[in-house]
């Protein structure tokens, strides 16, 4: 049998082209791999508020922008989180399994709980970590695609659950998690000394959104910080401008550093940046034009409707296992 994939989405704004080449195109590229599954983490979603239509619209969104990416839902199982209730339920029990100490060191929580109001963190902020844990226990996952930002999550998925099955009996799979050893954190076009995000303070000049007009993508790579080395090397160090374009190039086309390098020997940055330009301009058109079609609120729901229903009964066998582990049934 094929060993299980899986990967959650938050459906929380426009995707980045960080997002695309750092987890989404992991995912694709081994879906018929594995036993795969992505859910619509829209429990995740609501740690904080946000206005119900907006989740919504939101979710809506992201699933047609995973179709547009190359998901196939006749190869992969794409669900809603709220849809298949073990999820919640497999949570709270690992809640009981979780060391205060372990989620106030979550990276996410550090750096979220310190832009929180005067009026202080939320909850689901600090406990939403044993909720994604469960995410990945709930299928059997051996396998989980993520940027390097994410591995936390993962590492602590395999703590938790060495530790529930030392305590009530072998009930939970150990998931790996998988970095592509390329592109796997994809950098701030305007300082690449910091991660490509939706945030980008605002003014999104160093960030590329997969639904970018075509032009202001293409602007922002030529636009792009570099250094006064003018030459196409990759030296994250020396030269992490540079380096995090020929990532974004390599991660696209396939090609290696080392023929990057070769082919632009004596070439000036404008005509590197002009060429990552194209390439990302090309890919964005594609997305965008299956974007497009994908976004029918009908096919969709059919799409999640299946998917849940074939999530939901891996997911009630899991939870009857954890149950029955702790004496609960």
């Amino acid at each position: 049998m094929k060993k299980t994939m899986l990967t959650g989405v938050r459906p929380s704004g426009n995707l980045t082209l960080g997002n695309y080449l750092g987890a989404i195109k992991n995912f694709v590229d081994k879906q018929e791999q594995f036993n795969s599954y992505i859910f619509l983490a829209d429990l995740h979603a609501i740690t904080s508020y946000i206005e119900p239509q907006k989740l919504k619209t939101a979710v809506q969104n992201s699933i047609a922008m995973y179709l547009a990416c190359g998901v196939n839902p006749e190869v992969t199982t794409i669900f809603k989180q709220s849809d298949v209730l073990e999820h919640g339920t497999l949570g709270f029990i690992m809640t009981f399994q979780t060391k205060m100490g372990e989620l106030s060191r979550m990276t996410q929580f550090k750096s979220k709980s310190s832009q929180q109001s005067k009026e202080g963190v939320d909850t689901g902020l600090f406990v939403y970590p044993t909720l994604m844990v469960a995410d990945i226990l709930l299928y059997n996952t051996a396998i989980v695609p993520v940027g390097k930002d994410q591995q936390q999550h993962v590492e602590l998925t395999r703590d938790l659950a060495e530790r529930f099955n030392k305590r009530y009996g072998d009930t939970f799979e150990m998931p790996d998690v998988y970095v592509a050893p390329i592109g796997n954190k994809i950098l701030n076009l305007q300082n690449p000394l910091e991660k490509m995000n939706k945030s980008d303070n605002g003014d999104n000049k160093g960030t590329i959104f997969l639904l970018d007009d075509i032009a202001l993508a293409k602007k922002k790579i030529m636009s792009a910080q570099t250094d006064s080395f003018n030459k196409v090397h990759f030296d994250e160090e020396n030269q992490p401008g540079i380096s995090n374009l020929m990532s974004i190039l390599s991660k696209i086309t396939d090609e290696t550093f080392e023929s990057i390098e070769k082919r632009f020997e004596n070439k000036g940055y404008g005509e590197f940046k002009k060429e990552v330009a194209e390439v990302v301009a090309n890919l964005l058109t594609d997305i965008q034009t299956k974007y497009h079609k994908y976004n029918n609120e009908e096919v969709l729901n059919e799409i999640l409707k299946k998917g849940a229903e074939k999530a939901s009964i891996v997911a009630r066998e899991t939870l009857q296992r954890a149950t029955k582990a702790l004496g609960l049934n």
